[in-house]
């Protein structure tokens, strides 16, 4: 479904992120479920797929025809629905994760004040 070979360098970088906000992660084993790794704590359990573009994304755009391959991947898992689906999105020129929550008919992009303390600097 995803072109391309995964950005090793952004998902560690992603791991390093997800720790200091306090979470635990296990990476994926299984090729064939596209996620890169699971975070968790007591309170909240999220899949995790990281995603690095070359290109600025439009935030007056729609995610799902911008990251099509990667939303549908993130809806597709057999995972029940109280485990978070999350997208972690980063362009080259930007040092700031964008987390898009991803829902079965929808999306959210986690703004100012959304989990653990998480200041979204692209949150409007």
């Amino acid at each position: 479904m995803t072109r391309g070979k995964k950005p090793e360098a952004a998902i560690a970088e992603a791991k390093d992120f997800a720790v200091r906000m306090g979470y635990r992660l296990m990476d994926n084993p299984y090729a064939d479920l596209l996620y890169d790794y699971l975070i968790f704590k007591p309170e909240s359990v999220r899949a995790v797929k990281v995603r690095q573009t070359r290109y600025h994304i439009d935030p007056n755009g729609f995610y799902e025809q911008q990251l099509p391959d990667e939303i549908l991947g993130l809806r597709a898992l057999p995972f029940p629905p109280f485990i978070q689906r999350e997208l972690w999105l980063r362009t080259q020129h930007e040092r700031s994760w964008r987390r898009l929550l991803v829902y079965d008919m929808s999306m959210v992009e986690i703004g100012w004040w959304g989990p653990d303390e998480y200041t979204n600097p692209h949150a409007r």
